[in-house]
């Protein structure tokens, strides 16, 4: 293309040479002009090409971060499950019916003093968020599900920090004040002497309405907090899958 003008321009120099010159001019004008145009178009062709090629990386890393998230979830909910049951058991709500003094040390010990695991880690949307990167991920869609993925962590963190405050407020005091926790030591220490430490009474214990109260609220802010939790793990699973559909067909695409 550039070489037809300039050979389209020489080919009007034998006319007048005013007019010459002005062709001349213009012609060489149209070629700095087109010039410029193709190395912006080579420019902006190289920059999307380099984006799109840094959008993929932080898809897949994003991808991998989630499921790594997404196991640490079921774990989560798996403990937090297994809290659940133990609070059901001491409280005697379950269909087992047994009678609260058949309870052991270490049912009781694991209802008082469990408290869940905190919240999955996300560092790679963390550390794009900090760079101001995320404006890389072109689908909008995407980027609105990680928002309201962070704001379903925030919520659950929330409920945690609360969860572990009344504990430490309240809960522990049934620690402190109502059972004899140097018998727990044995579980850690199964060496040492127990015999002069009297056991736990958990059946008149657990018939005390403070204390099955204070088993109840745990249970109950469990409860919230594994709902939480759940509603996260499908927010996960979800964006997991639909950054997959947007890697698909990146990969389709010329």
């Amino acid at each position: 293309m550039v070489n037809f003008l300039r050979n389209y321009r020489k080919s009007l120099l034998p006319g007048n040479r005013f007019t010459r010159y002005i062709l001349y001019a213009i012609g060489e004008i149209i070629l700095v002009v087109i010039g410029i145009l193709i190395a912006l178009q080579v420019n902006n062709w190289n920059e999307a090409r380099k984006n799109s090629q840094e959008e993929t990386v932080i898809l897949k890393n994003l991808q991998d971060n989630l499921i790594q998230a997404k196991e640490q979830s079921e774990n989560y909910i798996s403990s937090d499950e297994k809290l659940k049951k133990l609070l059901i058991t001491v409280l005697n709500l379950d269909d087992k019916n047994l009678p609260l003094d058949s309870i052991s040390d270490k049912t009781f010990y694991t209802a008082l003093w469990g408290i869940g695991p905190d919240t999955p880690i996300i560092n790679t949307y963390t550390d794009l968020k900090n760079s101001d990167r995320l404006g890389l991920i072109k689908n909008q869609q995407l980027r609105e599900k990680f928002t309201d993925l962070e704001t379903s962590i925030a919520e659950l963190k929330s409920m945690l920090d609360d969860r572990l405050f009344v504990h430490q407020l309240r809960i522990d005091d049934i620690a402190e004040n109502e059972v004899n926790f140097v018998r727990y030591l044995n579980s850690r220490l199964p060496d040492i002497n127990m015999a002069e430490e009297p056991e736990n009474d958990y059946g008149s214990l657990l018939k005390k309405q403070r204390v099955r109260n204070l088993f109840a609220i745990k249970l109950y802010m469990t409860l919230q907090v594994l709902d939480l939790r759940k509603n996260l793990d499908n927010q996960i699973a979800q964006l997991e899958e639909a950054i997959q559909t947007e890697l698909n067909l990146k990969a389709k695409s010329p």
